[in-house]
C-alpha cells in the first residue's frame, strides 16, 4: 500500500512539471507573437484597392414630407336672403369648377332694390335736364338784361347833359336815372340766379353720380344671389340647405384647392447649405435656387413617384426641438404621377392622385459647386477614417463625409486626398502608416 501511494504521488509531480513545462512555452510563444505584431511592420501585405471617383452628379437626399393645400378657400354668404337652390355639386368631396353656381339667393328684393337704383338714376337725369333749360333760359335773359342796361346807362347819360343845357327838366333826368337802376337791379338778380342753377347743376351731377354707384351696388347684389365657385378644387365642408336663411358674411363652404399643391417637409442646415451653393451667384436667402425634387409615394409595396421644386423656405424659423429648417416644396400636376414599382403581384395600377395629407418621400436632387469624390462605403472606418495606397505604401486619412448614397459614400476633396487615388476596401489586421502593401486585382469602382 505505501508502494502505491509513493509510486502515485510521484506520478503527479511528473504530471505537474510537464504541464507547467508547457505552459512555459505557450507563453514565451505568445509573448514572441505578440512583440513581432507590435513592432514589427506588417510589410508585403496583399489588400483590395479602387480608385477613388470625383462625383459631379450632386447630391441626392431624402426627407420625410407631408401633403399640404396650395390654398383654401373659404365661401361666405355677400349678401343676406333665403337659398332658393343648391348644386349638387356643393356637397362634401364633390369637385366644383371655377365659375360654377353653387347655390342661389332669392333674387326678388335685389331685383327689387336694382329697378328702383334705375328709377332714381332717370330721374336725377332728368332734374340735370330742367336745370340745364332753366340756366340756358336765364342765360339768354342776362343777355338781354345787359344789352337794356347798356341802353338805359346811355340814356341817363343823354339826359344829364341836357339838364346842363336846360333842355330837360330834372325830373326827366330822375326817370332816367330811376330807369338805369332797375336796368342795373335786373342784371344782379339774373346773374344770382345763373349762379343758383349753375349749383344745381353740380348738385344734381353729384345725386346722378351717387346714384349710379347705387345702381352698381344693386346690379351687384343681385349678381351676388348667384354663389360661384371661384377656384377648381374640391368641396370640404358645405353649411346651409335649400329654403335656409342665410346671413352676410356667413360660412357657405370651403373650397381646396387641387390643381396644385405643396409639400412641407424639414432640412438640415448641411442640407440647405448644399441647395444655397449650387450656384455662386445663388443668394442665400428665403428662396432657393431652382431645385428639382422627386415626390415619391408608397402603398402596399406599390411606389408612384410626381415632379415638384424646392422653392422657399417655411416662415423662416428653426425647429428648436429638431434643429432643423422648415421648407415648402411646389408639388407638379397632382394628376401626373408615374409608377416607380409595382407591388409583389406584378400587377401595375394607375398612379392615384397626389392627396393633401399624404405622407411622402422627397428626394431632392441637389448639385453644389463644390469638389466631391465618391468611394465604396465599405472603405470608410470608424472615425470617418480612410486608407489609401501610394506608391506601394499605406497612407491614413480623415476625410469630412457630405453624404451616404446608394453607390458609396460622397466625401468633400482636399489637397491630400484626388481622384484616381487607390482607397483599400479589404480588411486590414494591423494596418501602420507607410507600410508597404500589394495590391491584388485592382477593381474598378463603378462611376
Amino acid at each position: 500500500m505505501k508502494q502505491f501511494t509513493s509510486l502515485l504521488f510521484r506520478g503527479g509531480i511528473s504530471l505537474a512539471l510537464v504541464i507547467l513545462t508547457g505552459l512555459v512555452i505557450c507563453k514565451g510563444m505568445v509573448s514572441q507573437q505578440i512583440h513581432r505584431r507590435y513592432e514589427t511592420p506588417e510589410a508585403g501585405i496583399t489588400v483590395e484597392a479602387v480608385p477613388i471617383v470625383k462625383h459631379d452628379a450632386g447630391i441626392n437626399f431624402s426627407v420625410d414630407g407631408e401633403v399640404i393645400p396650395f390654398r383654401r378657400v373659404d365661401l361666405v354668404a355677400e349678401i343676406a336672403g333665403r337659398v332658393i337652390d343648391k348644386s349638387e355639386n356643393c356637397r362634401l368631396g364633390k369637385s366644383v369648377r371655377k365659375g360654377e353656381v353653387l347655390m342661389r339667393i332669392d333674387p326678388v328684393d335685389y331685383q327689387l332694390e336694382q329697378n328702383k337704383a334705375e328709377q332714381s338714376v332717370k330721374q336725377a337725369e332728368v332734374n340735370i335736364s330742367e336745370n340745364a333749360v332753366l340756366l340756358a333760359n336765364t342765360e339768354k335773359e342776362l343777355k338781354l338784361a345787359m344789352e337794356q342796361l347798356e341802353l338805359s346807362q346811355k340814356d341817363y347819360n343823354r339826359n344829364v347833359a341836357l339838364v346842363e343845357k336846360n333842355t330837360i327838366t330834372p325830373a326827366d333826368l330822375d326817370n332816367a336815372r330811376s330807369q338805369w337802376l332797375s336796368a342795373q337791379e335786373n342784371v344782379a338778380k339774373l346773374e344770382n340766379q345763373l349762379r343758383v342753377y349753375q349749383t344745381q347743376t353740380d348738385k344734381h351731377k353729384n345725386d346722378l353720380s351717387m346714384q349710379k354707384l347705387a345702381l352698381e351696388t344693386a346690379r351687384l347684389n343681385l349678381q351676388r344671389t348667384e354663389v360661384k365657385a371661384p377656384i377648381d378644387g374640391v368641396i370640404t365642408s358645405d353649411v346651409f340647405e335649400v329654403n335656409s336663411f342665410i346671413q352676410r358674411g356667413a360660412d357657405i363652404a370651403k373650397i381646396l384647392d387641387i390643381s396644385q399643391l405643396e409639400i412641407q417637409c424639414s432640412l438640415y442646415m448641411k442640407q440647405i447649405q448644399w441647395i444655397w451653393r449650387q450656384s455662386s451667384e445663388a443668394d442665400a436667402g428665403y428662396v432657393f435656387p431652382p431645385t428639382p425634387v422627386t415626390i415619391v409615394y408608397e402603398n402596399e409595396g406599390e411606389k408612384w413617384g410626381w415632379e415638384g421644386e424646392l422653392k422657399t423656405l417655411d416662415g423662416g424659423l428653426m425647429n428648436a426641438a429638431t434643429r432643423m429648417m422648415p421648407c415648402r416644396i411646389k408639388a407638379g400636376n397632382p394628376g401626373s404621377g408615374k409608377l416607380l414599382k409595382t407591388a409583389d403581384t406584378g400587377e401595375s395600377v394607375k398612379p392615384p392622385m397626389l392627396i393633401a395629407g399624404m405622407y411622402v418621400t422627397v428626394i431632392v436632387h441637389s448639385k453644389p459647386a463644390i469638389p466631391l469624390c465618391r468611394i465604396p462605403e465599405r472603405a470608410l472606418l470608424p472615425g470617418n477614417r480612410i486608407w489609401t495606397v501610394i506608391d506601394g505604401k499605406l497612407h491614413q486619412h480623415t476625410i469630412r463625409v457630405a453624404a451616404t448614397m446608394d453607390n458609396g459614400v460622397l466625401f468633400y476633396a482636399d489637397a491630400a486626398i484626388k481622384a484616381d487615388d487607390l482607397v483599400v476596401v479589404s480588411p486590414l489586421a494591423t494596418p501602420v502608416e507607410g507600410g508597404l502593401v500589394t495590391v491584388k486585382n485592382k477593381q474598378k469602382y463603378n462611376k
